[in-house]
């Protein structure tokens, strides 16, 4: 079964944090984390990104602030997989954790608005306007540098992104609500733990609780009174938001994606797969493909 899997970030031996170009038929990284920060550009390919809780369409110009431990993935246009095709995916990278900056930067004023801008982009940011334009070409140049001039050069980045550029969101703000209600709440975090990494699996509430250490009625109660929702009911939108990735790949049959998200039931897949998206897991496909279809043809 496909997860959300851990990127061992490998940086180069005589720098601290890694800056790339990339090229290849297409983005090959499965849905992922990792604790660095990633700011990207996409340089050429279409196809979609996913975010957090959140699908978008790809395209050539995004500018992206990723942070630390947000599952996310390109997920190129089927065109790109095909056999023997002259297409190509490209990007401008950077991975970096805060060791780059100095000791406490967090109380040094002149790092105030890159600790600010670092803290949003737990959410995601899609950087827009015409300053972040001049940026990318700045951006471009980093992988160029030496380690020092590349360093300076992604604080003068990420100092000018959090000082004069507008952006937009990536993902929903109840995703930052449930992080950051699981990051203070011991008990939220163990069941997020716990259903983050067996909700492809037929787990019971029972089993939830044991690893949490609680009653179960108690925890449902607990769970429900702190986030809002039901603990089935968050694993349901985890469950369907996994679906909803996997249905990208017109070569999985619904009934596979259904089985890979913890459904052994078909009909229960399509009644939640409905109640969460809007359409059923077919009308869902149809619609996904026929935006893609604008987007191959915008950009044809």
């Amino acid at each position: 079964m496909n997860t959300v899997s851990f990127e061992n970030v490998v940086k180069p031996v005589d720098s601290s944090f890694c800056a790339v170009s990339y090229r290849n038929a297409y983005f090959a990284a499965p849905l992922h984390i990792h604790p660095e920060y990633e700011l990207i550009l996409i340089e050429s390919g279409t196809g979609l990104t996913f975010v957090g809780d959140t699908v978008r369409k790809m395209s050539p110009g995004d500018f992206m602030l990723i942070g630390r431990n947000l599952p996310h993935l390109w997920l190129s246009a089927d065109e790109y997989y095909e056999k023997g095709t002259k297409l190509t995916c490209s990007s401008v990278y950077s991975q970096f954790n805060t060791d780059i900056f100095p000791s406490e930067y967090t109380k040094v004023p002149e790092f105030e608005s890159i600790h600010i801008l670092l803290s949003k982009s737990q959410r995601g940011l899609l950087f827009e306007g015409d300053k972040q334009l001049e940026l990318q070409d700045a951006f471009r140049k980093l992988p160029t540098y030496d380690n020092f001039e590349k360093l300076v050069n992604l604080y003068k980045i990420l100092y000018s992104l959090s000082k004069d550029c507008c952006y937009t969101f990536l993902t929903s703000e109840q995703y930052r609500a449930n992080q950051a209600i699981s990051e203070n709440d011991i008990i939220i975090k163990k069941a997020y733990d716990y259903m983050n990494k067996y909700y492809q699996e037929n787990i019971s509430l029972e089993d939830i609780a044991s690893h949490v250490g609680m009653n179960p009625s108690a925890l449902c109660r607990y769970y429900k009174k702190n986030t809002g929702k039901t603990l089935f009911g968050y694993l349901s939108e985890l469950r369907i938001s996994y679906a909803a990735k996997l249905l990208m790949n017109k070569n999985i049959a619904i009934n596979q994606v259904a089985y890979d998200c913890g459904y052994n039931n078909l009909s229960h897949f399509n009644r939640q797969f409905k109640s969460i998206i809007g359409k059923t897991p077919s009308e869902y496909c149809k619609l996904m493909r026929s935006e893609q279809n604008v987007i191959n043809q915008n950009h044809s």
